[in-house]
Formats: C-alpha cells, sequence, structure tokens
C-alpha cells in the first residue's frame, strides 16, 4: 500500500497494478458508508487483471478522519466534499502512474461511493466510464451532467432496501434527460448485497462495459 497527497494529509490508496511495458487503463474503485475496501477489491481485481485494467481503491475517508459514514456525516454539506475532493485527489496521483494511461481512466463506485462516482462524473473531465452500483445521483447536482458526462453503467437490486431501486430508475430517467450514454441492469431479488451467483454476472457485466468504454 502506498499514499498519495490530498491537500496537506497523505491518504492511503490499495493497488493492483499490471506488469509490462504498455500503459494500461485504470479503474477506481470507491467503497461504501462502511469503509470496507477489500470486500469489493478482492472481487474486482482478478476480473479487472484479465482484462487488462488496473484497480487503484483510496483510503478516501481519512480526508475526514471518518471509519463509518453515517446519514448524518452524509448529508451535513462538509464530509461529502471533502471526500470528493479527496478522490479526485486519487485521480491526479493515478494519471502519473508510469504505467498507467491517463486517458483510459474509469470509476465504479458501490452504495455511498455510487453517489460519489455521479458526483465526481458530474464535474470530471479525466473519467472515461462510470460504474455506478447499488447508489444514484447526489441531490443538488443534476443540473451538471451534460452530452459530455462519460457513460454510465447502472447496477442495482431490486429488493434492495437499503438504497431502493427507485435510486437507479431516477438516476436512469436523469441519464436520458441530459442524454447521457447509458446501460442500465436491475438485478431481480437481489439486495444491497449481491448474492454469489448474482456477483458472478455483475462482475461479467461490469468486465464488458469497461473492455468496450477504456
Amino acid at each position: 500500500m502506498t499514499t498519495y497527497p490530498s491537500g496537506n494529509q497523505q491518504i492511503r490508496i490499495e493497488q493492483q497494478v499490471l506488469s509490462g511495458d504498455r500503459k494500461h487503463p485504470a479503474l477506481l474503485l470507491l467503497h461504501g458508508s462502511g469503509g470496507n475496501i477489500s470486500f469489493w477489491l478482492d472481487r474486482f481485481a482478478l476480473a479487472l487483471t484479465q482484462v487488462g485494467v488496473a484497480a487503484f481503491a483510496p483510503h478516501y475517508f481519512e480526508k475526514t478522519g471518518t471509519a463509518r459514514a453515517t446519514p448524518e456525516l452524509i448529508l451535513d454539506g462538509k464530509h461529502f466534499p471533502a471526500w470528493l475532493t479527496a478522490i479526485e485527489d486519487a485521480i491526479t496521483y493515478i494519471s502519473s502512474r508510469p504505467t498507467i494511461d491517463p486517458k483510459r481512466i474509469a470509476v465504479l463506485g458501490i452504495s455511498l461511493g455510487g453517489y460519489l462516482a455521479m458526483a465526481l462524473a458530474a464535474r470530471e473531465t479525466r473519467l472515461r466510464a462510470v460504474v455506478e452500483l447499488s447508489g444514484g445521483m447526489p441531490p443538488g447536482m443534476e443540473a451538471s451532467l451534460s452530452p459530455a458526462t462519460p457513460p454510465v453503467l447502472v447496477l442495482h437490486g431490486a429488493a434492495d432496501s437499503t438504497v431502493p431501486v427507485t435510486e437507479a430508475h431516477r438516476l436512469a430517467r436523469l441519464l436520458d434527460q441530459h442524454r447521457v450514454p447509458h446501460q442500465v441492469e436491475i438485478f431481480p431479488g437481489e439486495t444491497h448485497w449481491f448474492s454469489q451467483a448474482a456477483q458472478a454476472k455483475l462482475l461479467r457485466t461490469c468486465g464488458a462495459f469497461l473492455v468496450r468504454r477504456l
């Protein structure tokens, strides 16, 4: 593990880099409110490696000294923007890596990370693609979407009681309205934590999307 600068702080970042002489595309992986990086990184790393994509997962909660994000912290108007800044600084770090193609960077966000991924996509020009998983569009940022927003893959469980599937449908309508290229996959019967069988399909869907967009 290494660190990167964000203001006057150093933020830890986990990375799964690839060997070889050529420059590779990269995926920025954003954890959810529980701060669990390894759960999804462990699942995505192998699949990403197989399609030639490096993975980077920043400990963005370190920007605010947060261990776990509560609804009060997420909505207080201070923590979310600070996390977003730490994530933008992570893109700067990733872009500077000698084995990474800075023009082929995507983001994948889970739950809270999905909202952050969409906030990032609405204002960040360095992204090539977005995978939004079990999250949605942050309120108040809808007008920032435009045809220049990178293509988005929306993934959600139909039985999600933590972040209702209505958030995925709302995001799809917004992407339609702002003419953002997108793909939506709703998983019947799946909750916020996808079953093992659904995770396998999810990985295949993400892999195919990233190969096509990166």
